[in-house]
């Protein structure tokens, strides 16, 4: 499995893949940095925009909000978002998929779930999908973790 260690920095080969919400407002967390410095769209809540990929993980709406998530999306929405997303890597297969998430197994990330639950839905769309694509990154920490 590929890794990236550290920050993920801008290169014409880089696609920032990050947490975002339906709505596009990419005002914190690693949205805000996709906007910053790699050409994310406000408005754009998923899919390529610039050098980032937005990835549907939390609703910001109350009134869209699931109960007991928090204000995640549900697992089997977000696989299905994971899913799209690696169908647009085997698409692109020149681009390098950096996919954003640094937080260990247990340390819960602004979307509401830990490490070890986001780790079991990228696993889960990959063996739905037919394995990872060959052009996904993920974080040196997640590699390192054994759950993926």
């Amino acid at each position: 499995m590929k890794n990236y260690k550290g920050n993920i920095t801008p290169a014409d080969d880089v696609i920032f893949v990050f947490g975002s919400n339906p709505t596009g407002w990419h005002g914190g967390g690693s949205a805000a940095v996709a906007v910053r410095l790699f050409g994310a769209e406000w408005g754009k809540g998923e899919g390529l925009q610039g050098s980032a990929y937005a990835l549907p993980t939390t609703e910001l709406r109350m009134e869209k909000q699931v109960e007991g998530y928090g204000q995640s999306i549900p697992e089997d929405i977000i696989c299905k978002s994971i899913r799209k997303m690696y169908d647009c890597a085997k698409s692109h297969p020149d681009k390098k998929f950096c996919v954003a998430y640094r937080n260990q197994p247990n340390e819960v990330t602004l979307c509401g779930y830990s490490g070890k639950e986001l780790m079991s839905i990228f696993k889960e769309a990959a063996e739905l999908n037919g394995g990872y694509p060959e052009n996904i990154y993920f974080s040196e920490e997640w590699v390192n973790s054994g759950l993926l």
